[in-house]
């Protein structure tokens, strides 16, 4: 019986390990899966292409506030309302500065 207990620890430590071995090789691997190049992306890494559409989306986010912001701004400088839309202005420059 002893024999047998002992064996059975022996396979549950074992299999404890194993998880644990793989349970901190898995982020790892993803890693590596996300930084190989693959021919649907033209050749590029997953992580690669996110960056580059990361990059394309903060343009065009940019483009956008800056329009949104010169528009309010000489909204209100035309109607006289600068002090009244002053926060809006603020918030519309700081995801300017944010995105440009």
């Amino acid at each position: 019986m002893d024999i047998v207990k002992a064996g059975l620890s022996l396979v549950g430590t074992a299999v404890i390990a194993g998880w644990v071995a793989f349970s901190v090789s898995a982020p790892r691997n993803a890693n590596a899966y996300m930084d190989q190049e693959m021919d649907a992306l033209g050749g590029q890494s997953i992580n690669e292409h996110m960056a580059e559409k990361k990059a394309e989306i903060d343009a065009m986010q940019c483009a956008e506030y800056s329009r949104l912001s010169q528009e309010l701004w000489d909204r209100s400088v035309a109607n006289g309302t600068t002090e009244a839309d002053s926060a809006r202005i603020d918030e519309l420059q700081r995801q300017v500065d944010r995105y440009c």
